[in-house]
This record gives structure tokens, C-alpha cells and sequence, in this order.
């Protein structure tokens, strides 16, 4: 486990299309379509947020936003562990409040983010020579992959999207299939400690103010 202090950041982000979606409780949201703040090939990337019935879609421009870091993406490749040393290696979101925010609005405080990377490094000598290695975290088996993938597929079935596009069904199912294997890893481990302070999401119901 790893320290992460800086996990929000105020960027600038293009903003391609906007088009409208649902959660997995059928709550509408605004699936935006962007160039990836941290791609350096300019990969699109996507963003939920919610929308309120009614209103346009945003439209295709440059907006502020405050881009918040959660947890550490798996890697397809097991003897290439992501080890958080860059932010693409994370999952990115815009919350609706974040987004389309003042430039002048202040810089994000520094707020700790426990995050998984890889296992400890070792010292070992090879030849009398001291360096380091790290062993590849346990990776899944092939049929306990396709078990946490069935596992997200009955998740999305029973939340009612067997009606929504095949794209949206299929997107929900790899955002939902990694967050199943990270809770099956760690099945019988001992609960994190709880934090000292949590930070509290407030839901506002007013009507949200024009793009």
C-alpha cells in the first residue's frame, strides 16, 4: 500500500461531445466525452456526471474542472503492475459540482488517498551487487476472471440496463468487473483501519446553474 497525497486536480479539459447516459440506478447523467488530460497521445477518455431532467447537454468547449483520483486501475498485462507512478494508471472522475468550475477557483488542497501498488521492494544481491526487485502481485486464473465477469454482467442485468445500447452495457461492465476482483481479493483480509475524518458528499436539490 502506498501514500497518495495529491489526489484532485484543477485542469483544463476539451470537452468533444456530451451525450445522455444513466447509472446503474437509472439516475440520468451526461456521459462526456474528452481529450484524456493524461493521455500524451491525446486519447479520448470518459466522464459521468449527473443531469438534471430537461436541461441541454453541455456543449463542446474547454472547461475547468476538478479532476478527482480514486483507485489504482488493474493491469491487463500481469508481469506489468501498475505502480501508480502516473495518474493515467488511476480511475479519473468529474463530479457535477467539479465540473465547469471558475479559473480563478482555488487550487485543491492535498488530501491523503490509500491506494494498492505493488508488492513491497526487497533488496537482493546478485554477484555481490545490492539492487532491488518486487514480486508481480497474484494475478487472477482465467476461470476466476470469467467468474467476476459473469459476476458484473448478473450485477448489470439486475439493475435493470438489459434495455440500454450495447456500448453503455458494455461500459458498465468493465467499470464494474475490476471492483469485483479487488473485492475478491480480498475476501478474509482484515478491514482497513478507519480513517480519523471522512469527507461527506453533500446533495444539493436545487436546480444547478446554466453551463
Amino acid at each position: 500500500m502506498a501514500t497518495q497525497n495529491l489526489v484532485q486536480r484543477k485542469m483544463q479539459v476539451t470537452l468533444n461531445s456530451a451525450a445522455p447516459a444513466a447509472d446503474l440506478n437509472g439516475r440520468p447523467q451526461w456521459e462526456l466525452r474528452c481529450v484524456d488530460p493524461f493521455s500524451a497521445k491525446g486519447y479520448e477518455a470518459k466522464y459521468y456526471i449527473s443531469a438534471v431532467e430537461g436541461e441541454t447537454p453541455p456543449p463542446a468547449a474547454v472547461y475547468w474542472c476538478l479532476i478527482t483520483q480514486g483507485a489504482l486501475k488493474i493491469s491487463t498485462d500481469p508481469a506489468r503492475p501498475y505502480d501508480g507512478s502516473f495518474p493515467w494508471m488511476f480511475k479519473q472522475k468529474i463530479e457535477r459540482a467539479d465540473f465547469n468550475i471558475s479559473a480563478d477557483a482555488p487550487e485543491p488542497p492535498p488530501v491523503q488517498n490509500i491506494v494498492q501498488t505493488m508488492a513491497p521492494v526487497e533488496a537482493t544481491a546478485v554477484n555481490g551487487v545490492v539492487g532491488t526487485s518486487y514480486t508481480p502481485p497474484a494475478y487472477p486464473t482465467t476461470s476466476e476472471r470469467q467468474s467476476v465477469f459473469n459476476a458484473a454482467v448478473a450485477l448489470v442485468v439486475a439493475t435493470d440496463l438489459v434495455d440500454k445500447d450495447r456500448e453503455i452495457i458494455l461500459e458498465r461492465v468493465r467499470d464494474v468487473a475490476p471492483d469485483l476482483w479487488t473485492i475478491l481479493q480480498h475476501i478474509g483480509s482484515e478491514a482497513p483501519v478507519a480513517p480519523e475524518s471522512l469527507v461527506v458528499e453533500e446533495v444539493d436539490d436545487e436546480p444547478p446553474p446554466p453551463w
